[in-house]
């Protein structure tokens, strides 16, 4: 949401100068605010190193650039691409909604009529539709048993504890929240969406376990110092991410 209103928009016809865009502008804050302070948890970086193939990403020459800047493992040394592509992967996608729904939660109990009126503009202001639609299609490829699976390979349970629970309770609001805005639920107001997703569900589920024990094994190999056989596993793990993207039909 942030980084989605960056940009100078108007208002829908007939709002008062600036009104809405200031109540955007709020709501921006609120969701820019959560999504920080996630990040900047303690461990936070540790949760994602391990519950995302990152690692499989910067082991590859997937790009025109490395995924780092300087090499260092810090979230500000990681260019945008594999941050959001690494989330795709194992189906969090969560750049692109954590924070959205405690800003329109946040909204709703601060400034009731400012929500109110935000939810009205929707059918007349294309940009806030643009924005809550990509918000909207990023958490509706997220899924929170395949999730949970990747949330698996985090070995210390107590930062798996920490994180996984909060990310799905924001998800769930997030989903909550949005659909109020729009009056209904994705699957009404989007059906072929929701049949075209629901399809490649099965398929994508043998892949993306296929993916999670090759991620165990590869990151055991890596850890024993088995180079031949990282590699040859790191072949097989690529051509994983290479499918999921596929049937994702997005890198994120």
């Amino acid at each position: 949401l942030a980084g989605a209103c960056r940009f100078s928009v108007a208002p829908a016809p007939g709002a008062p100068e600036n009104d809405l865009e200031e109540i955007m502008s709020r709501l921006v804050e609120a969701s820019r605010k959560t999504y920080r302070d996630l990040l900047e948890t303690d461990g936070f970086m540790d949760f994602y190193r391990e519950a995302t193939p990152i690692d499989v990403l910067e082991a590859s020459s997937i790009g025109s650039r490395p995924s780092r800047r300087t090499g260092a493992r810090t979230l500000a040394d990681l260019r945008a691409i594999p941050w959001v592509f690494s989330w795709s992967q194992s189906r969090f996608f969560l750049p692109g909604w954590f924070g959205v729904g405690s800003a329109l939660q946040w909204m709703q109990r601060e400034d009731p009529v400012g929500a109110t009126r935000l939810a009205a503009a929707v059918p007349h202001w294309p940009f806030l539709r643009y924005v809550l639609t990509n918000i909207e299609t990023s958490f509706s490829g997220a899924d929170a048993h395949i999730m949970e699976a990747y949330a698996g390979l985090v070995t210390d349970d107590s930062v798996r504890a920490a994180f996984f629970p909060r990310i799905v309770a924001e998800l769930d609001r997030t989903k909550k929240e949005v659909a109020n805005v729009f009056g209904r639920p994705p699957q009404e107001r989007r059906p072929r969406f929701a049949r075209s997703t629901g399809r490649r569900a099965g398929a994508l589920e043998v892949l993306h376990r296929r993916q999670i024990a090759l991620l165990k094994d590869w990151r055991q190999q890596v850890a024993d110092n088995r180079p031949d056989a990282a590699e040859n596993t790191l072949i097989d793990l690529l051509q994983t991410v290479n499918a999921i993207a596929g049937g994702l039909r997005t890198t994120g």
